[in-house]
């Protein structure tokens, strides 16, 4: 089972090196920090992993065509819509 964070830190990576950065531009550092550290734990996102962060990202309203700021508002859907962070 993934956390809000690893969710994030995937779909990002799913969505795109380009998407991903204008997302990336929207958020204050403290959210840069703490999802760039998770990205440095991904290993693997296996096709199941992927299916699995995909269809809990199009429940929280995602759609491809979004724009960053749209996309952006989705990711802190996770984190009942305030900035992303760590959950412990």
């Amino acid at each position: 089972m993934l956390t809000q964070l690893q969710k994030s830190a995937a779909f990002l990576l799913m969505i795109g090196l380009e998407k991903s950065r204008k997302v990336l531009n929207l958020m204050d550092s403290d959210e840069i920090k703490t999802i760039s550290a998770e990205f440095a734990k991904l290993t693997e996102l296996s096709p199941h992993i992927q299916e699995r962060v995909r269809y809990d990202f199009v429940q929280l309203g995602y759609e491809p065509e979004m724009g960053p700021a749209e996309t952006l508002y989705v990711l802190r859907q996770l984190f009942n819509g305030s900035k992303i962070r760590k959950v412990i």
